[in-house]
């Protein structure tokens, strides 16, 4: 028995991909011989409930084929829909099954154990145009520029510590590669601050805006213990160091000037042990929950044996962790009239960054964006999600981050892996194009176009280091990985590896995202090797203008690479293209990722017009009989405007 499905063929699943809540799905299933007695199913489950199988009908037939068909309506609420085809004839019973890969369109005939197809439902969402067509440029303040403010940030911040128990040091030289000073159990018990300034990068917005830079995404800037100030000690507090509440409504208004938004870092599922509200080391005024059970704060946390004992986020207890549902720690980050959100929101921010987002529940999440929505529609809620966010499981739990109107964005880790592994030739071009469909099917358009697309980050190991062939981390001893160095010959094949990943990232859909000091060929292990200072003076000149050319492409052509229709088009050996169309503009990129000369390919592209502009480089291609034909170099690539 031959069947078939593609749940990319609007004829076999119409409807394409996620839909809106209520909204009628036709599926057809392609049986090629006509078998007696045979009857067809789609078995469907709503998230883990099993629901009653539909009989299919007998539409037609084709070509000597006999077409099935079943109609049904999406659930009136948001949910996960699975569904895969039973066959039973008088004595066979088979199933059509989801691919092996688990990425939808065509799929496989089995006779047990099937994989389910995803049907995403979800309720109607907008998600910010300016954030769509946008770029983000992500920073470690601590690392990124020492501003004309630095030593009275750093007298002030001395003032604050004075006799207190606070494990922070003090580095004069700008270019010390930072480490930690771990005691006896592997704990982290000084903190090394090198000086970045709030007004340091406002010093530096004139830099950015040369990249193209839209929105800021800066790492926590609240008063903390630590330099990455994942420890908050106090949310209504900028840090000493960093700045004031004064110097950071100048840096907001100073972008705002330039078309930059500005991003916080929210981390609401953790606090650190030294804060107001928690008050281990009593280095606040304040009665913390561990200093009284009489304190305001002492039902935020889940304390085991009192005082010392306590849940603490992954078993730090430098970081108790938060009930975040208990009501009057609701009401201070998100629902009370002056609440964390709603007072950094007035201060004209462009939105948040969820810390560790699927530890966080659904319905705080859902309370955080109707406070942020109140302040401005147009903001952007993002969250820290390592998985496919559409059918995340977390805590036995199914996460509806995109389908119940809580999130409007995720960090993309799966569009991270899945270039970093075609680029180092991990993956084909054709699993490639296989990973961009999949997550075309399962997410809502929206979201889909809203994704931030990084390739690294402050806890990932510098793409520079990833795409150098240098050896794994776990292959590393930590000596090594604070004098890593890259040979020469590995350093230049990093950065024309990264030339094309870039390529691909700034033009897919999707945010781009970009960690600070990347684009100047800043390399190091993962944390804190990856948060060195961002070399100034000695930056990789030649890569800086390649990242400069290619934020001037995107800015001049936001809604063909923000808002156009995607399809990939072409899988080579090494070579990978996509189309981008909006209102019938059309844009071709081809790249190629092989690194020998001789992994140059021929490639030819069916395409209406008459000739192709190279949006990076100017050059004019003739298109002959509506076909695009390029030969593409090892480590080549090309952004063609089709006209």
């Amino acid at each position: 028995m031959r069947v078939y499905f593609n749940s990319r063929d609007e004829f076999y699943k119409n409807p394409f991909g996620a839909v809106k809540t209520n909204t009628e799905i036709t599926l057809r299933l392609r049986v090629s011989e006509h078998i007696k007695g045979l009857k067809c199913y789609v078995a469907m489950w709503k998230d883990d409930e099993k629901l009653p199988e539909i009989e299919m009908e007998k539409e037609c037939e084709d070509n000597g084929d006999d077409i099935y068909i079943a109609k049904f309506n999406a659930p009136k609420d948001s949910a996960l829909i699975w569904y895969h085809f039973v066959l039973q004839s008088f004595d066979e019973k088979y199933f059509y099954s989801n691919n092996e890969l688990q990425s939808g369109g065509e799929g496989m005939l089995v006779d047990n154990s099937p994989i389910s197809f995803q049907q995403t439902v979800y309720k109607e969402d907008k998600t910010p145009n300016w954030f769509k067509e946008g770029i983000v440029y992500q920073i470690f303040p601590d690392r990124f520029n020492r501003g004309e403010d630095y030593e009275k940030r750093k007298e002030d911040t001395l003032k604050r510590i004075e006799g207190k128990n606070h494990g922070k040091v003090f580095v004069d030289d700008w270019y010390k590669i930072p480490v930690y000073d771990r005691d006896e159990n592997g704990g982290v018990y000084t903190f090394e601050f090198y000086g970045g300034t709030l007004k340091g990068i406002e010093e530096k917005l004139s830099y950015l805006k040369s990249l193209g830079v839209t929105c800021i995404y800066l790492n926590p800037i609240f008063e903390a213990r630590s330099n990455h100030r994942y420890d908050v000690g106090d949310y209504m507090k900028i840090d000493s160091f960093l700045g004031d509440e004064k110097s950071f409504k100048s840096l907001v208004n100073e972008a705002k000037k330039l078309g930059i938004g500005i991003i916080l870092d929210g981390v609401f599922s953790h606090q650190g042990a030294d804060s107001v509200y928690f008050n281990k080391f009593s280095n606040y005024d304040s009665v913390g929950a561990y200093n009284s059970k009489e304190s305001p704060y002492y039902t935020w946390y889940n304390f085991t044996k009192y005082p010392d004992e306590y849940e603490c986020w992954w078993g730090i207890s430098d970081l108790p962790e938060v009930k975040e549902m208990e009501q009057s720690y609701l009401d201070f980050i998100c629902k009370g009239f002056n609440s964390v959100i709603k007072h950094w929101m007035k201060q004209g921010i462009a939105g948040f960054r969820l810390d560790v987002a699927d530890e966080l529940p659904d319905e705080f999440i859902v309370e955080i964006r109707k406070a942020m929505d109140k302040a401005n529609k147009d903001n952007i809620l993002i969250g820290e999600v390592w998985e496919d966010a559409t059918n995340k499981v977390s805590y036995d739990k199914h996460r509806k981050y995109f389908m119940n109107q809580s999130l409007k964005s995720v960090m993309n880790y799966p569009f991270m892996n899945n270039v970093i592994s075609f680029m180092k030739g991990y993956i084909s071009a054709y699993e490639l194009s296989e990973y961009f469909y999949k997550q075309m099917e399962n997410y809502p358009k929206e979201y889909f176009y809203s994704n931030l697309n990084l390739v690294d980050g402050h806890d990932r190991v510098r793409i520079i280091t990833q795409l150098s062939d240098s050896r794994d981390v776990d292959e590393v001893k930590e000596e090594d990985k604070i004098h890593h160095g890259i040979e020469r010959d590995k350093y230049l094949l990093a950065v024309s590896r990264l030339k094309v990943l870039s390529v691909i990232q700034y033009t897919v859909p999707g945010t781009p995202l970009l960690y600070y000091g990347d684009e100047v060929g800043v390399y190091g292990y993962n944390d804190p090797y990856n948060r060195k200072t961002y070399p100034w003076g000695n930056e990789d000149k030649e890569l800086l203008a390649h990242y400069q050319v290619l934020g001037k492409m995107r800015n001049d052509n936001t809604e063909v690479f923000g808002e156009g229709d995607f399809k990939p088009v072409y899988s080579g050996n090494h070579t990978f293209a996509f189309e981008r169309n909006y209102k019938g503009r059309k844009v071709i990129v081809i790249v190629n990722r092989g690194i020998f000369h001789e992994e140059g390919e021929h490639v030819e592209i069916d395409v209406n017009g008459s000739k192709a502009v190279d949006l990076l480089g100017g050059e004019e291609i003739s298109i002959n009989d509506n076909k695009l034909i390029v030969d593409i170099p090892s480590l080549g690539y090309k952004v063609l405007d089709i006209k």
